[in-house]
Parts: structure tokens; C-alpha cells; sequence
């Protein structure tokens, strides 16, 4: 099966070539729903994707992390699960920014592979925090998993006082004695 194999470098490909300036381009929904017909093309895997409230311009870092998680839910479905069926969908609110994919996989245990030699999405849950945000795995054997991240959208409150008061600072006008 050299065609196969071809198949998933290419795939891995078009995942690397993926940088987060062309994300920022076309916008992750776009991005997520190209993503989720090459793979349904590519593996016998049914997504249905859907999309409500994504802002087109997200905070630095979010919108390539949650791509990335997109990914590896999706190639853990294909590669471990044997998934036949999966729902992508991603949503926005004016707090926060949500991804849900949900396959009907064989499922795993989750205490289980924590302690094993690293899935993705722990790894992902990493990424996640660099954006304040988190993944959660719920999986069950024979039942499927369901990957859910999040993140805020909006800076922290903190960091928005402080910016107010240190243009405020810049405002006052310079006198001479």
C-alpha cells in the first residue's frame, strides 16, 4: 500500500505547510472545514463540521492551537480509534472560543494513556495554556471520545486596566516650568 503511504505524508504535509500566517489569512473556520474534508477524503471517516460566532481575527496563538488539537483528535480517530463517524464543531461566544470533536471510536481509558508515553492532546492541553485555555478528553472504552478546548477571547481584565492607565500616563501633555 505505497499509496497509502504517500497518502499520509501528504497529509502530514499539508499539515506542516499549515503556518499560522495563512490561518490567520483565511480564518479558522475555513481552515478547520478544508482540513476536515481532506482528511474525510483521505480515510473512510464521516466528519460533519459546523461553525457559529468564529471572529475572523482571533488573539495571537489561539487560532493555530486550536487547529492543531482539530488535528489530533482527528488523526487519533483515524490512526487509533477506527472512528467511522465524527462532529467537529466550533463555536464563539463574545468571552471565549470553543472546539468539540466527538468520535465513534473504540475509545480509551484516560487515566490510562496519561500515564502512558504521551498522546498529542496531552501535549495540546500545554499548548492550550499558553492561550489561557484548556482541552479535555473524555473517552470511555467502547464508546468513543469527545476532545473539547477552549480559550477566552478577551485579554484579561488586568492587562486592560493597565494599558488604559499607561496611555492615560502618555496623554498628559508635557509642560515646561
Amino acid at each position: 500500500s505505497d499509496g497509502l503511504m504517500a497518502l499520509s505524508r501528504d497529509v502530514q504535509g499539508i499539515s506542516h505547510r499549515l503556518h499560522s500566517s495563512k490561518l490567520d489569512l483565511i480564518g479558522l473556520s475555513a481552515a478547520a472545514n478544508s482540513w476536515c474534508r481532506e482528511v474525510s477524503s483521505y480515510h473512510n471517516l464521516n466528519i460533519e463540521f459546523s461553525h457559529e460566532h468564529v471572529p475572523s481575527r482571533l488573539p495571537e496563538g489561539v487560532g493555530i492551537s486550536f487547529f492543531r488539537v482539530l488535528q489530533e483528535a482527528l488523526s487519533n480517530a483515524v490512526k487509533y480509534a477506527g472512528a467511522r463517524h465524527c462532529r467537529v464543531r466550533l463555536r464563539g461566544s463574545t468571552e471565549s472560543l470553543h472546539l468539540e470533536v466527538i468520535d465513534d471510536g473504540c475509545g480509551f481509558d484516560v487515566d490510562v494513556v496519561r500515564q502512558g508515553p504521551g498522546l498529542g492532546l496531552i501535549s495540546m492541553q500545554e499548548r492550550l495554556k499558553l492561550v489561557n485555555g484548556n482541552v479535555v478528553i473524555e473517552s470511555k472504552v467502547g464508546a468513543g471520545t469527545t476532545v473539547r478546548a477552549s480559550a477566552p477571547l478577551r485579554p484579561d481584565p488586568m492587562t486592560e486596566a493597565q494599558a488604559a492607565s499607561s496611555s492615560v500616563d502618555r496623554a498628559v501633555p508635557w509642560t515646561t516650568a
